[in-house]
């Protein structure tokens, strides 16, 4: 079958766009670093056009600013901003996790199990990449459950928020008493979802997220960035 130039313009786009995203969670681009286009087009060996693209879009989404006579640069983030990203999560994957309860199947039930399975066997005393399987792990999960609650627009909402650095970098700075709890309220909702207990299941997540915003108040980090 034959792939439309289009399609391949959209792939390349795509592929350069997920590249800066993960760069900038990963902390390899860092708040105020330059994005030269064709620098990045050069080491993901596509033209400038898809790089142009994939930046206006990033830019849409929060990740990185465009500035006159200067060009793409990564978005600093204040706490405040970065707070209150965990705030609005909490009101939308409550509600993701309520309705989820209400419609998951025991198929969905049994994936969830398994994602946390592999979150309580990571070893996030020693390892840093056992840390960052943990944040996919952990996102994976929450992803998932705003999936399978059918909310439009939730889903899109909520990992925009997450993927700005914060779920990421606040699971990266989880102590294992931290971990140890956060694997509880896992089991938790994955025993009101199993139960379809929608109240639960809204309590659980809020109070689980809300919970991770108090643990970053209380690091409360510098006041351009979050590293």
């Amino acid at each position: 079958m034959m792939i439309s130039g289009k399609s391949i313009h959209s792939t390349a786009m795509q592929r350069v766009y997920s590249h800066i995203r993960d760069c900038i969670l990963s902390g390899r681009y860092m708040p105020n670093n330059r994005l030269g286009e064709m620098t990045l087009a050069a080491e993901l060996g596509v033209s400038r056009t898809p790089v142009r693209e994939a930046l206006r879009n990033l830019a849409a989404d929060g990740f990185i600013e465009l500035k006159p006579h200067v060009g793409a640069i990564v978005r600093p983030w204040n706490f405040e901003e970065l707070y209150s990203s965990f705030v609005i999560r909490a009101d939308i994957e409550a509600q993701a996790a309520a309705h989820a309860a209400k419609r998951i199947t025991a198929e969905e039930v049994d994936e969830l199990s398994v994602l946390c399975d592999r979150m309580e066997q990571t070893n996030t005393d020693v390892d840093t990449d056992a840390r960052h399987s943990r944040s996919e792990l952990n996102r994976q999960l929450h992803v998932r459950i705003l999936q399978i609650s059918a909310l439009i627009h939730a889903e899109r909402t909520a990992t925009q928020l997450m993927d700005l650095a914060v779920l990421t970098m606040t699971f990266n700075h989880f102590d294992p008493d931290e971990v140890r709890r956060s694997n509880s309220d896992h089991r938790v909702l994955l025993r009101a979802l199993r139960t379809n207990d929608d109240l639960l299941a809204y309590s659980v997540m809020r109070t689980h997220i809300l919970t991770a915003a108090g643990m970053f108040r209380e690091r409360k980090p510098g006041t351009n960035d979050v590293s």
